[in-house]
């Protein structure tokens, strides 16, 4: 599947992308200087090669024919010796040479000073077969330019004919091969001269690829540890999967559904503490500040606490409200857990200390540990995050609620760790837990130090800063052209990052899509100078290992068979017709005129008209099949062989048949040079039989030139489907990388979907990456399963069971928002067995009824209650008690964090929203009075009566009624 879509992108990527086909330079001088020396280093060598390999079999086979079978005079026997003898040893001393060559004028010179005896030769003893074989080899394997190549065998042609030549009609065959020399001349260079140019980009896309995955890593570290991060990477396509194929109705077959669990990365982790921390005085502090004002603070105040996470070993789980927790010897064991955890709850103290001095602020923390076991991993398929459960975590969340300011509360089994440790130690009032059995607390007191221990954060971060980057489609969505838009962007985002630099270089620095899809050179020098030399040495390495030398064949069979199926151009199709017509007709001319050769050539020349009418009208779709293709160029390249074949004149026809073999045969450009030599050897065998019938004899020297034909035949053959190959492959590895970027891409934009909110996101990168906003109206809703803990056994499994139940639960609930009703409900977190979500937070949402975000939520939760009856419907002998609470009013809403990003809300509708859900009731949505009050037209309530909220003291609330029982 994918080898077949690289297939079709192969195809539409084909361009030469050069200024001109008779004057092929790049337009960056750098890179046809780095051309110049990849050509002489691997291409020239190569071709150089098969130009003596065929000087010296052809050297040997007319010394040897000289010496024994032609009967001239001994002076010229002498000459020829002379000029053969001269021309074996100059391309044998020419070999020595070819790899240390790194100048393309000298090339010229030694190319020319090889070929130069046989050219002297032919101009003074013209052969008709060695005349074209001379021309031939100018055009295809003597590397010079076009231009001069075109002069020398004009040069050349005219001197022939000036001193020699006497039969003129020869220039007919003399014509044809110019025609073909042109044409091969043409195809080898512009194959060569594509495959380098995409090979460049390659090189570009390659290293904006690396950019994109060290982006992303930096991103993925802002929202969990990088061993969960790339099982959570590994997984994109099962979540990608699951939710296309979801089908949001009432006809979800929930057996079959839960069949199929989600994927689940939970472990077990032994001898870990845990950290809960709370700011005290939150509250007062928020009371009278803007929404930029507030998250700027907590981004302070948590960047710092970040900052020591860092240095303390510690990982950072999550913020809730104004509660920081975070974990140590997990995801990675280490042995000093609790007095890592104990170091960080200490280091928090003084460091909101030095908050207060910085920010003018009074408040102060509150900190609590337990030392355990946990459940570690990822819940969830929509802004999932790393999380720990256990109720070695809800022990320590206690210890934090009743611990006090300036003091590290911690449990008996965290003291059994650090007990010899130099703290000192305050023995706490026990703590009883559920089972009626107490423990033992302690407390140790804050720290004085001389010195400080945090600084303010900057205000972008490498987290933010990825984020931005990632968000801003760094690699493959800023256009190089658009200057002026890159110097805007610059001027909006206050760069105060090095990888923003970084990432503004970047845009500047990658080729991008559109350019690509245009075939467009690669002309920033720049972006050239900074390629490393190794990774373009390393990639025509690897072009070159990538088929096998003697059948030329793919070593990966996908890409060989990719390969039979792709399609050559359409053009190059035309333009092979049209030289075999003329091929037809100029050999038809040379030949001697018989009827039945007269009808031969008309009938061929219209069927091959008729062909081409069609291949103009139906376009690809006639050689789409490679079957088909084969046939239709077999037909063209065999054509001319039907009147050499009907011509009685075995002299005649000898020179005509030996450049069929040699000139005509190496056009089809699209066929394997293997079946061009099968082709060959059954027209020689045709030939010959056919002769032989009609004139009852043999001459050698006509093996002698089918000989040579036959090894120039192969040669350029195999020349022209190297640079084929060189340059599918290339165009081939070009369209993997671009599949690779674009699912990079798509991976790094689900990521990033699943850490902030998409209406966050342009925000953010204009800003500067701090984002934080007042929203008038925002619905909040707060849903706990009440049982699962109760519920929750470690004795089987150590919980994980319960773990995978609570992820399959989260995974059905939040396969609704892909539900349009609730596209623009975000949820925020989870919280171990509560889930929080809200509707209202995107600005155009705000413009519109206001109470339509609230509507929408009251829906959700309406549906939520119905997905927990179907999943406890679908579970046997389990059934989860949900409890819910429901707010809505003004909230702030902001991006916070430096190592780990994170968005949420705050306000007092947040808190209001909490305490609805802690305060209510089973199977109830349990609402303040004003929401009731202005709900009322459209949702019936109950009125419940007043109770104790804390913060609050004594509110009158409702519960909103529905048509079906929890």
């Amino acid at each position: 599947m994918i080898t077949d879509q690289c297939s079709e992108n192969v195809r539409k990527s084909e361009s030469w992308s050069l200024k001109s086909i008779f004057n092929p330079q790049f337009d960056s001088s750098y890179i046809e200087n780095k051309y110049e020396l990849s050509f002489l280093k691997n291409i020239y060598p190569s071709r150089h090669r098969l130009l003596v390999l065929i000087l010296l079999i052809h050297g040997l086979i007319y010394f040897f024919q000289c010496y024994f079978i032609d009967e001239k005079d001994n002076y010229v026997k002498l000459i020829t010796y002379f000029f053969l003898s001269s021309s074996i040893l100059l391309n044998l001393f020419s070999l020595i040479l070819i790899n240390r060559i790194r100048n393309r004028n000298l090339s010229y010179i030694i190319s020319l000073i090889c070929i130069l005896p046989l050219s002297i030769l032919t101009c003074f003893y013209p052969n008709q077969y060695n005349i074209c074989l001379v021309i031939l080899l100018i055009y295809t394997l003597l590397n010079l330019s076009f231009v001069l190549s075109i002069l020398i065998t004009i040069f050349l042609t005219i001197l022939i004919i000036v001193l020699n030549l006497k039969n003129l009609s020869i220039l007919l065959l003399i014509c044809l091969t110019h025609l073909i020399g042109i044409y091969l001349n043409r195809l080898l260079d512009i194959n060569i001269r594509s495959a380098h140019n995409q090979l460049c980009k390659n090189a570009i896309v390659h290293r904006s690829l690396s950019t994109e995955h060290t982006l992303i890593s930096k991103m993925i570290d802002s929202l969990m540890p990088r061993k969960y991060a790339q099982v959570i990477m590994e997984d994109f396509d099962v979540f990608r999967q699951r939710v296309q194929n979801v089908n949001i109705t009432e006809k979800i077959n929930d057996e079959k559904k839960m069949a199929t669990f989600r994927p689940l990365h939970i472990e077990r982790m032994e001898n870990v503490s845990i950290l809960f921390a709370d700011i005290v005085g939150f509250t007062q502090m928020s009371s009278n500040k803007s929404a930029s004002q507030l998250v700027s603070l907590l981004s302070d105040l948590y960047g710092r606490f970040d900052d020591l996470c860092v240095q303390m070993s510690c990982e950072k789980i999550a913020t809730l409200g104004d509660c920081y927790y975070c974990v140590s010897g997990c995801p990675e064991p280490r042995e000093d857990h609790a007095k890592s955890c104990l170091l960080m709850g200490l280091a928090m103290i003084n460091a909101i200390e030095e908050f207060d001095q910085d920010n003018n602020e009074q408040v102060d923390m509150r900190v609590g540990v337990n030392s355990g076991s946990v459940n570690c991993g990822i819940v969830g398929t929509r802004k999932f995050k790393f999380d720990i459960f256990s109720n070695d975590v809800t022990l320590a969340n206690k210890m934090e609620s009743t611990g006090k300011p300036g003091y590290v509360h911690i449990t008996e089994s965290t003291y059994s760790f650090v007990k010899s440790d130099d703290f000192q130690f305050e023995e706490g009032l026990p703590y009883e837990l559920s089972n009626n059995v107490s423990i033992k607390t302690y407390f140790i007191g804050k720290r004085r130090l001389s010195h400080r221990i945090t600084c303010k954060p900057p205000q972008m971060t490498l987290a933010k800063a990825a984020a931005v980057a990632v968000a801003s489609g760094v690699p493959l969505s800023v256009p190089l052209n658009d200057i002026n838009n890159i110097a805007n962007q610059s001027e909006q985002t206050n760069v105060s990052s090095p990888l923003l630099e970084e990432v503004e270089q970047a845009r500047r620095a990658t080729v991008t899509e559109d350019d690509q899809s245009k075939g467009g050179d690669v002309t920033n020098d720049k972006i050239i100078e900074n390629l490393n030399e190794t990774t373009i040495e390393n990639e025509e390495k690897e072009l070159v290992l990538a088929f096998h030398f003697l059948t030329l064949k793919y070593k990966e069979n996908r890409l060989e068979k990719s390969f039979h199926n792709s399609i050559e151009s359409y053009y190059l199709f035309l333009i092979e017709i049209i030289l075999s017509i003329l091929s037809l007709i100029l050999i038809f001319i040379y030949l001697l005129k018989t009827k039945y050769l007269i009808i031969t050539i008309l009938i061929l020349i219209s069927i091959q008209l008729i062909l081409l009418i069609l291949l103009i009208y139906l376009n690809k779709r006639l050689i789409k099949k490679s079957l088909l293709r084969h046939l239709f160029i077999s037909f063209y390249l065999l054509s001319p062989l039907i009147i050499i074949l009907l011509n009685n004149n075995y002299l005649l026809t000898l020179t005509v048949f030996s450049l069929f073999i040699s000139t005509h045969l190496t056009l089809g450009a699209s066929i394997s040079h293997l079946i061009k030599i099968f082709l060959a050897f059954i027209s020689i065998l045709t030939y010959f039989i056919i002769m032989f019938i009609k004139q009852k004899h043999f001459q050698i020297e006509s093996l002698i030139d089918v000989i040579l034909s036959v090894l120039i035949l192969y040669c350029i053959s195999r020349q022209i489907e190297i640079g084929r190959r060189f340059q599918y492959h290339v165009i081939h590895r070009s369209t993997e990388q671009r599949i690779e970027i674009e699912k990079e891409r798509e991976r790094a934009d689900w990521l990033l979907r699943n850490i902030l909110p998409e209406h966050v996101i342009e925000p953010l990168r204009l800003l500067g990456g701090s984002y934080s906003q007042n929203h008038p109206c925002v619905a909040v809703v707060f849903a706990s399963l009440i049982n699962f803990h109760v519920m929750y056994e470690e004795q089987y499994e150590g919980g994980k069971f319960y773990a995978r139940i609570l992820n399959e639960f989260y995974g059905d609930i939040e396969e609704l928002f892909l539900d349009q009703r609730f596209s623009k409900i975000e949820k925020i977190k989870t919280i171990g067995a509560t889930f929080m979500a809200a509707s209202g937070l995107q600005t155009q949402s705000n413009q519109q009824d206001q109470l339509q975000s609230v509507y929408d939520l009251i829906e959700f939760a309406l549906a939520f209650q119905k997905t927990m009856i179907r999943f406890n419907e679908a579970l046997l002998n389990f059934a989860f008690e949900l409890r819910m609470g429901f707010n809505f009013g003004p909230v702030t809403a902001g991006v916070i964090g430096t190592t780990k990003l994170f968005y949420d809300i705050w306000g007092d509708t947040v808190n209001v929203a909490s305490r609805m859900d802690s305060t209510g009731e089973k199977g109830k949505i349990q609402v303040p009075e004003h929401v009731a009050f202005a709900l009322k037209d459209k949702y019936q309530f109950e009125l419940r009566g007043e109770i104790e909220v804390k913060g609050k003291s004594r509110m009158t609330t409702y519960f909103l009624k529905t048509n079906f029982n929890i």
